[in-house]
């Protein structure tokens, strides 16, 4: 199970994505602007590579409030994309 709890935080996605992986799963938090909305951006991918050297074909992406209920949230559906598709 993926637990970010006290790895990232609200300051640290205003400045820069987070990227992690998880037994064959990789993953980006980004702060994202839609619709002059800032949101959470949350995109995962199989491994082996960066999120520049994978295939979009090859990426699942959700977007969620940039607060931290949606950071909670975004690491629900982390947690949720793993176990709907990685787990074998």
């Amino acid at each position: 199970m993926i637990d970010l709890h006290g790895c990232i935080a609200m300051p640290l996605l205003k400045k820069s994505s987070f990227t992690g992986s998880f037994q064959g799963m990789r993953y980006r938090l980004k702060k994202e602007t839609l619709e002059e909305t800032e949101v959470i951006g949350a995109v995962v991918w199989p491994e082996p590579y960066s999120y520049d050297a994978t295939d979009d074909a090859l990426k699942e992406q959700k977007t969620f409030p940039f607060d931290d209920d949606g950071l909670s949230q975004a690491v629900q559906w982390l947690n949720e994309k793993y176990n709907e598709k990685f787990i074998k």
